[in-house]
């Protein structure tokens, strides 16, 4: 059963010693399948172009799908390498991200997940990043 939900995501990116953070809240919906989590929501672009979003996890590994005007799969593996395909307007880039923290908070009304990752292109360490996911349930 899908449950509607608040979904609000926070990023930091941190490269060179200089950071930028984005923050998104969007209505989505969310359940447990098999002992993993499914969140689904849209987002609209600067340009109102839909990008939808679909992140599967558990307390070891987290897939985000991105499909729209960005495509991508993002999989991170607790204290693993994972390679994936950034597709974006501008032209496809191959990207790793090393899965250093996966943080998962379980509770009755909402689910809180952070992940702590280094992203690499070319073999390239780019930046340091945190994302914290925060599910809350309309009830």
């Amino acid at each position: 059963m899908k449950n509607d939900a608040i979904i609000k995501i926070s990023g930091l990116q941190v490269v060179d010693d200089s950071g930028e953070s984005i923050e998104t809240i969007s209505a989505g919906k969310h359940y447990i399948k098999n002992e993993k989590h499914y969140a689904f929501y849209d987002e609209l672009e600067e340009n109102n172009k839909k990008i939808s979003n679909i992140i599967k996890f558990d307390k070891d590994f987290i897939e985000v799908t991105r499909k729209g005007a960005v495509n991508t799969k993002l999989n991170f593996t607790l204290n693993k390498t994972n390679q994936s395909l950034y597709s974006t307007p501008f032209g496809d880039m191959l990207i790793e991200v090393f899965t250093k923290n996966i943080s998962l908070n379980e509770k009755e009304s909402d689910v809180n997940l952070l992940v702590d990752y280094e992203m690499f292109i070319d073999g390239d360490k780019v930046s340091d990043n945190k994302i914290e996911i925060n599910i809350q349930h309309n009830n």
